[in-house]
Order: structure tokens, then sequence, then C-alpha cells
């Protein structure tokens, strides 16, 4: 993820100062953001922009291998993502999704990302 992270900055030229915003789980609703959290998504493998979110690859990073992959947790993150109905930019549309599954499930990503032991 820090890999991705890193390369999306430079890719995109991302300013310092949001740099500093996103390392505190900042997100602003500004166009360099939204692209910034497209990029990264997409170098994960959980955004397409011909196909959109991919749940089952969220939700795979999320709880790991052995976690229990219940039906209530997998419709919450459903939930956050859409098709793109209203044809939004693409950047737009990643950060719709992005940020949704941040508000909902903030301390599960922290956790997700976390060193492991």
């Amino acid at each position: 993820m820090l890999e991705y992270r890193d390369k999306c900055v430079k890719e995109l030229a991302v300013p310092v100062d949001l740099v500093e915003k996103y390392q505190k789980w900042e997100y602003p609703n500004d166009e360099k953001t939204q692209c910034y959290i497209k990029c990264v998504f997409t170098k994960w493998g959980l955004f397409d922009v011909a196909s959109g979110f991919s749940v089952e690859n969220i939700h795979q990073q999320l709880v790991g291998n052995h976690a229990d992959h219940n039906e209530a947790f997998h419709a919450s993150l459903a939930a956050c993502v859409d098709k793109n109905e209203q044809g939004s930019p693409e950047c737009e549309w990643a950060y719709r999704g992005a940020t949704c599954l941040l508000k909902e499930n903030l301390a599960q990503i922290q956790k997700s990302l976390a060193p492991k032991a």
C-alpha cells in the first residue's frame, strides 16, 4: 500500500501539504485528492474505471485470508459503492466510494494496513 501511495504522489505531483493531510487520514474534496484516491485504489486492485469498485477485493483486503466473511460487513461495503450511474468523472467516482468506505470502516482499514508483527 505504501508503495502505491508513493507512486501516486509522484505520478500526480501531489503537493506536500496534501500528503501531510493524507497521512492523517484527511482527504479534502478537490481534484488532486480525488485522482490520488483513484490512483491508489486502482493500483491496489480495488477500483477499475470500467467496472468500478471490487467489493470482493476490498472485503478480502480488510478482513484478510482467515477472517469470517460475514454478509453484513460485505453489505456495508457494497452500500458505499455505485456503478457511476450519474456519469461522474472517474476521479470523482473513486473519491465518492472511497470516502464512504473510509467513513464507515476507518478502524478496520487502519488495522488492515498496520504492519504485521
